[in-house]
């Protein structure tokens, strides 16, 4: 079986990419096809033209993301290709800003913005969108496409825990069958994550570990322990970290790790910081909606005694882990979802 592997920007399409990123962790689409090939598929994982012959593959998973946005520019449109000429398609949401996403489709339906944006260009002449300059690159087509996406055609594949209410993510994206992945096993070994670490002194203070500025959310939570950040570079005083190894070692110090609300919360879509926090014994302040996918109650942290707060942890440790994955869940699992996609063809 051969399976195409494209999508809108260089870590979708490129197995290096992650390497050269600043902050070198292994990207989403990078896992998908190490388990795939270590499974024995061929997976071809690259950027793709209008007019390319993709006959021989079987099935396509196909990265999308935000139009508008300087991120997904440059291949957005290619990708769309690959849903027009692979009908066995899964849409792979990775983005978690997801309601940007579908909102951003849906402005491209608008009368006159599809064209409008095909036409915009840089200072330089050269397109803002890339492959729209391509001969064989077809506007109906593309629209079709969009729109599709729009009304939740194509079956979808997103990173989530197996905990959590996946309508959440349904009513967003609209597809009524949605594969969800726990990339966490491969993160973890990725980075060589000791999964006993050393127990640390811990502060009463919170981490937020995160290259968004999250302060307006923070400002809402009334918290009055510090707040430290790391990563977020517009923030002055944000702490910078060079390996994810290092953010995993920081979540130790502190009692309480947040983790900012979003619009699909309580979906239970992939967060690393509910692992690393429950690896480390902190607690994990998250939305009520993720409180109670996970069967967890909300405790006003800041009111907890030292004993009390230990005992939290604990709850907030054994919930998380609970439906957790390993590398062998993972494995079959993408297996599973790619023999139910082409249940006719054999592997």
């Amino acid at each position: 079986m051969k399976i195409l592997f494209t999508g809108s920007t260089a870590k979708q399409t490129d197995d290096n990419a992650w390497k050269r990123a600043r902050v070198k962790r292994i990207d989403d689409s990078s896992i998908i096809c190490n388990s795939l090939r270590k499974q024995g598929y061929i997976v071809d994982r690259k950027k793709i033209q209008w007019g390319e012959d993709l006959s021989e593959y079987d099935i396509a998973i196909v990265g999308v993301g935000c139009f508008g946005s300087n991120n997904y520019s440059g291949d957005i449109f290619n990708s769309l290709y690959a849903l027009h000429k692979i009908p066995n398609s899964l849409v792979f949401y990775e983005d978690w800003k997801i309601e940007s996403n579908m909102k951003s489709f849906k402005g491209m339906l608008k009368a006159g913005i599809l064209e409008k944006s095909i036409a915009k260009k840089w200072s330089n002449g050269k397109h803002f969108y890339g492959g729209v300059d391509n001969p064989d690159f077809d506007v109906d087509i593309a629209k079709e496409i969009i729109q599709k996406l729009s009304n939740g055609f194509y079956d979808a594949l997103i990173p989530a825990f197996d905990w959590g209410n996946k309508d959440i993510v349904r009513k967003i994206i609209k597809s009524k069958n949605i594969y969800n992945l726990d990339l966490s096993p491969y993160v973890l070994e990725n980075w060589n994550v000791n999964l006993r670490p050393e127990p640390q002194e811990k502060k009463k203070a919170y981490m937020l570990a995160s290259l968004v500025d999250h302060r307006r959310w923070v400002k809402k939570m009334g918290l009055t322990w510090p707040v430290v950040y790391y990563g977020a570079k517009s923030i002055k005083d944000s702490i910078k970290l060079d390996t994810e190894t290092d953010v995993y070692n920081e979540c130790g110090k502190y009692r309480v790790i947040l983790c900012p609300e979003y619009p699909h919360s309580g979906s239970g879509w992939f967060r690393i910081r509910y692992v690393y926090s429950a690896l480390q014994k902190s607690i994990i302040l998250t939305s009520l909606n993720d409180l109670k996918a996970l069967g967890l109650p909300y405790k006003h942290i800041e009111s907890l005694s030292d004993n009390e707060l230990d005992d939290y942890a604990l709850q907030q440790r054994q919930a998380i882990f609970k439906q957790a994955w390993n590398k062998e869940k993972f494995d079959s699992r993408i297996k599973e979802i790619i023999n139910e996609k082409t249940s006719n063809v054999l592997v």
